[in-house]
């Protein structure tokens, strides 16, 4: 047996570390402001939201990702041969490109509003959220920009500060805007006489909050500029470049780099705003245009929502270990590189399979415990797509991986291959059967479930990766279908009279313990594997006294 090689962290390997965390707790804290923003606008007010929503993310990661990516790139490089006034030439015009199309992008949103809900979304009452977004569209793109210079200048503190501030403040004010316009809606509903409007009129004030979050991080960033203005000036009087480069070759560089980002944001992203146009037709179609916004709610801000918090706690645990295999591929050290991948793929295998598993054989006292409302179908979608659970840290781990060794243009085709395959069958589902919106889910399983291929092909290719099936893939899954089976048997006796919150706690505890017994049975798991793990030294000592190990 291979043993694992402890390497000490430097402080550039810390920050990007810190870089891949941040965003997925950044991502992590949009999603839990969906539990209460449902509770108080309702399913159809979510879905009215999800639209400008998906729109706002849509753009803002196009354009602030796309740019920041580059910018970071782009400063990094000269920053590392003194070429300080070159790394500001590229920012400065990278602001005043990104600020441009920030400008188109948000007026198009604001003025075309009603167009874009009517035609695009096909959803009337959603062009209060869609306007109400507009500002965001505008004030995301000069974050992505000065997020990326500051990283690039190797000042990684504050844009990690900043992410997770503007989240914290999205949380806050999302919540407190949502309430005060759905007290407005509420009166403008009754004088209307629809119902509807009250929610159309909470997802707005949800909006506005977002609008408001972004505008806190630009001033936040604008502060963080006036402390480090003294240090930039003294690297630009350091300048020991022979030539600075000119506007021209500048903004010709950082499109060419910005480009292939900025493709990689909208293949990957841009299903939720689609699978809603193609979802609210089917159901014009089919005559249940009434039901429409209220199961794209249900689909948005209860199923997406669990979904992605235990996706994303999963994938936090392989980001850690991204920026050391990259360091030592292009170290060309090949046997580490294959060792520490499946080392990686091994612990994500053993937290997603038996997570989805648990999911869906959990799926009503979690759903109940959470969400109000119409929770049937939310339980129906969840047992439906726990599979996502499984497929989207993998696709992430490797997609992230390719992305780093500088295989963008593998991460870009499997992305468009992947919406492709994705849309047909949701195509086909939705207009073949009676599935309606769980079609959606099995969809969104589909294309990453693509895209987790594809990354496995390209990790096989390039890094001569060779996963353990049997002990990784075998052994996990058969522990944890027997732990789900354990978990469905004790939700059905319990949750009619112990409730959501006792049902799940005494089910996840029982499916916890039954799948780990099994895995240390099975050798699925080893002990210098488990001490490596949060609690795993306590359950190597519990299993030897139990005789399990």
């Amino acid at each position: 047996m291979k043993q694992k090689t402890k390497v000490k962290k430097t402080g550039r390997g810390k920050r990007r570390e810190w870089i891949l965390g941040a965003g997925l707790i950044a991502y992590f804290i949009g999603l839990i402001i969906r539990i209460p923003l449902i509770r108080m606008i309702g399913d159809k007010g979510l879905g009215f939201f999800a639209a400008g929503m998906e729109i706002f993310f849509l753009i803002s990661t196009v354009l602030g990702y796309g740019a920041s990516k580059a910018v970071t790139v782009l400063v990094k490089y000269r920053v590392r041969r003194d070429m300080f006034k070159s790394a500001k030439k590229i920012y400065k015009n990278a602001m005043v490109f990104t600020m441009l199309f920030s400008v188109l992008a948000a007026l198009f949103v604001f003025f075309f509003s009603e167009f874009i809900a009517q035609v695009v979304v096909l959803e009337n009452l959603s062009y209060l959220a869609v306007a109400a977004i507009a500002p965001a569209i505008l004030l995301s793109g000069v974050l992505g920009v000065m997020r990326g210079y500051f990283q690039g200048m190797g000042a990684v503190t504050p844009t990690i500060h900043s992410r997770l501030l503007e989240k914290a403040v999205m949380l806050a004010a999302g919540l407190l805007f949502a309430a005060a316009s759905l007290s407005y809606g509420e009166k403008v509903a009754a004088l209307l006489r629809n119902t509807e409007y009250a929610a159309a009129y909470g997802a707005m004030g949800a909006a506005i909050g977002v609008s408001v979050a972004c505008g806190i991080g630009v001033l936040h960033m604008l502060f963080i500029r006036l402390v480090y203005a003294g240090t930039f000036k003294q690297q630009l009087m350091k300048d020991s470049a022979k030539y600075v480069e000119s506007d021209g070759q500048t903004i010709s560089i950082f499109l060419s780099t910005a480009l292939p980002y900025m493709l990689c944001a909208l293949l990957y992203n841009m299903n939720y705003l689609v699978d809603q146009r193609v979802f609210n037709y089917a159901m014009n179609k089919q005559d249940k245009g009434s039901i429409r916004v209220a199961h794209w709610g249900i689909y948005y801000g209860k199923y997406s929502v669990v979904i992605g918090l235990v996706a994303t706690a999963c994938t936090m645990a392989a980001v850690s270990g991204i920026p050391k295999i990259v360091q030592m591929y292009d170290k060309q050290e090949n046997g580490e590189v294959k060792y520490r991948i499946g080392t990686a793929v091994h612990n994500l295998v053993i937290l997603t399979i038996p997570c989805a598993v648990w999911a869906a054989v959990l799926a009503e006292p979690i759903i109940g415990m959470l969400f109000s409302g119409d929770q049937a179908t939310a339980v129906k979608l969840l047992r439906a797509g726990s599979g996502v659970i499984v497929v989207f840290p993998l696709a992430y781990f490797f997609m992230s991986l390719l992305q780093r060794i500088r295989k963008i243009r593998i991460v870009i085709l499997s992305g468009l291959a992947a919406f492709i395959i994705h849309l047909i069958v949701l195509f086909v589902l939705i207009s073949s059967t009676q599935l309606g919106i769980t079609a959606v889910a099995i969809s969104l399983l589909v294309f990453w479930l693509a895209v987790c291929a594809a990354g496995f092909a390209g990790a096989v290719q390039y890094m001569q990766y060779s996963p353990d099936w049997i002990r990784t893939f075998g052994v996990t899954a058969i522990a944890a279908g027997v732990s789900g089976l354990a978990g469905m048997l004790l939700s059905k006796l319990m949750l009619s009279w112990a409730g959501n919150i006792a049902t799940f706690l005494v089910g996840f505890l029982i499916c916890a313990v039954v799948y780990l017994v099994l895995m240390i049975v099975l050798k699925g798991i080893r002990e210098d594997e488990l001490e490596d793990m949060p609690g795993g030294s306590a359950v190597v000592v519990l299993a030897e006294k139990l005789h399990l190990m």
